[in-house]
């Protein structure tokens, strides 16, 4: 695996350099079916499945056979609840899913999935850190010309901490940025992204120098 490192950009005077990343967030080897199964699963917890349709037991309606089986010309038919017929029950139709059902993962594959896929990154080239990241006021322009001063093309997933509310506001507006905070995103949001970019704070905070 290559060598992890992070590109270091301070926001303040636009000086760049790179910083050595250690540790298993960001020199872990990536396992694809580790990371299938993570993905897998973080979709499915956020999935509502509130989709539910009723069967012919739970449809209204008077149980008794519409007409005689025979003489009428018409083809057999039982009561009005019959999925066959408009307003009858459905199916097979989806129903919500029970709490103890879905997709799982374990604790140490989620996180050996998610230090493989940071790990990815790094090694890649992608992660950045950003210093010196003060904004007065939100501001989206100034936030557009900070990435194209970084050469960011996106999508870019950006990290940021509480204080750094301003630049949450400005950098939000962009569609190619998503904004998250520390643990509130996932491998998904890892794989979605071209680039990671942490604020200072936020990659203390994930490597464990700021606790």
């Amino acid at each position: 695996m290559a060598e992890a490192k992070a590109q270091v950009f301070d926001a303040r005077s636009g000086d760049k350099s790179s910083l050595d990343l250690s540790g298993p967030r960001f020199t872990t080897e990536p396992k694809e079916h580790v990371i299938h199964r993570a993905v897998v699963a973080e979709l499915d917890s956020r999935r509502r499945y509130t989709a539910s349709t009723k069967g012919r037991n739970e449809i209204r309606g008077s149980g008794a056979k519409l007409y005689r089986q025979k003489g009428t010309g018409r083809a057999r038919a039982g009561d009005v609840k019959s999925p066959v017929r408009v307003g009858g029950g459905v199916w097979g139709g989806p129903k919500p899913k029970p709490a103890r059902f879905g997709k799982r993962i374990n604790k140490k594959e989620a996180r050996t999935a998610f230090d493989g896929a940071l790990s990815a990154k790094a090694a890649d080239g992608e992660l950045y850190v950003l210093d010196s990241l003060s904004f007065d006021e939100p501001s989206t322009k100034q936030a557009k010309e900070l990435l194209g001063t970084m050469e960011v093309s996106g999508p870019v997933l950006l990290v940021l901490t509480d204080d750094d509310r301003n630049a949450a506001l400005s950098f939000r507006n962009l569609p190619e940025v998503t904004v998250a905070k520390p643990h509130e995103y996932g491998v998904y949001e890892l794989l979605r992204a071209r680039e990671v970019v942490f604020s200072r704070a936020a990659y203390q905070r994930i490597s464990g120098e700021g606790s």
